[in-house]
């Protein structure tokens, strides 16, 4: 019941801050956390959800005979709690959707505050570094051409979420409270997880990688799955508080910014 008490006060710590965060209506910072809400909420209903099947496989909930029809899904219920198989499956499922949800409001809601703020100028140099081997290959197309070229650089050039950080957090000296080294290679960590995690279901392609997080070590082999060492104690809740510390930081240097839009279909 303790974690189920945490989560519950956690949700109504972030219904505080979305009622007192300064920032208006639809705007993408504060539906940061208006998102946030609805991710922790719903991971906490599926602890609920849980801690039910429990209840009704020990018989300290019970139902009457006005719904016996519904037993064999009862059932089903707390089957949940009654097969180890099942109920692994089940809190790897949860944890898993916590963080994909987690990390996509985060890269979601930065990607929506650099669009906004990045300048032309700015852009255009980060497109001619990301694609400098093409730049100096074209170098002695026509002028005209080369504008051409750049112009479709700019439409479809990927820009890595790192570079967007690095550019918000030094939109204004010193504006960054935290360790801006430390932040980004958290950013680094997690976009590696979320891909190994979301696209191929844990199975990992590309240069081995460990990062260490709270007690857990994350270890990425190339071609084997994801393995993760030390106690797993609730760490993916851990991941995104601190992503949303991050999202605070960034937010300082932010503060010139009256308004960023928030997209009316959603993330």
């Amino acid at each position: 019941m303790e974690n189920l008490n945490k989560l519950h006060d956690l949700t109504l710590k972030i219904k505080s801050i979305i009622r007192t965060v300064e920032f208006k209506e639809n705007d993408v910072r504060k539906a940061y956390f208006e998102n946030l809400y609805s991710i922790i909420n719903e991971f906490y209903h599926g602890k609920i959800f849980f801690k039910i099947s429990q209840e009704i496989k020990n018989k300290t909930i019970k139902f009457d005979s006005s719904i016996l029809e519904l037993q064999p899904h009862v059932t089903r219920i707390y089957e949940i709690a009654d097969h180890e198989l099942l109920s692994g499956a089940y809190h790897n499922e949860l944890n898993r959707k916590l963080f994909v949800d987690t990390f996509t409001n985060f890269e979601t809601t930065l990607s929506f505050c650099f669009e906004d703020i990045v300048t032309d100028a700015d852009l255009e140099g980060m497109v001619k570094n990301l694609n400098s081997k093409i730049l100096r290959l074209c170098q002695n197309l026509p002028d005209e051409e080369k504008m051409h070229l750049l112009d479709e650089l700019k439409k479809n050039t990927f820009i890595p979420l790192s570079r967007k950080f690095r550019y918000l957090s030094k939109l204004n000296k010193d504006c960054y409270p935290e360790d801006a080294k430390s932040d980004l290679e958290f950013i680094e960590f997690c976009s590696k997880l979320r891909n190994c995690v979301s696209h191929s279901a844990g199975y990992y392609k590309g240069k081995d990688y460990v990062y260490k997080f709270d007690r857990i070590t994350f270890i990425f082999k190339n071609g084997e799955f994801l393995e993760m060492q030390g106690e797993n104690d609730y760490v993916f809740l851990k991941i995104n508080e601190r992503l949303t510390n991050i999202m605070y930081a960034l937010c300082n240097c932010l503060k010139h910014v009256d308004f960023i839009k928030y997209p009316d279909d959603g993330f």
